[in-house]
């Protein structure tokens, strides 16, 4: 008899783990909002407003723009694409991205700050 409580109290510890790490196998983790790759950084909107005039800064420096991102859609900036004040382009093999801020305005009337990395830059 005690060997038939020890096992339910056994099933009685175990339960709530196991409850616990199907809830947590099912959870939908999003990914990060800014990815560096080697050729391109990613941002995605990860919020329920579309945002206009995105501004994205590489190293403090180097610009890209796009129009509009639209609620869960991912924009793709070319490093290669990217242009300083004077005409520099960013220099994938010679350069590394230390840091990125991703700038926009929200159809809601908010600004959208976002920062991967060391950025500087205000």
């Amino acid at each position: 008899m005690s060997g038939l409580w020890c096992g339910r109290g056994l099933v009685k510890a175990i339960l709530p783990v196991v409850v616990w790490a199907g809830v947590a196998a099912c959870a939908h983790e999003l990914p990060p909002t800014i990815q560096v790759r080697e050729t391109d950084v990613l941002v995605q909107n990860q919020t329920k407003a579309a945002w206009s005039g995105i501004e994205v800064w590489v190293n403090d420096h180097f610009r890209g723009v796009a129009p509009t991102l639209q609620p869960d859609q991912v924009l793709s900036v070319p490093l290669d694409a990217l242009v300083a004040a004077y005409g520099q382009r960013f220099d994938r093999h010679r350069q590394a991205v230390f840091g990125v801020l991703v700038t926009a305005r929200a159809s809601d009337g908010q600004d959208v700050r976002l920062t991967w990395g060391k950025v500087r830059r205000r």
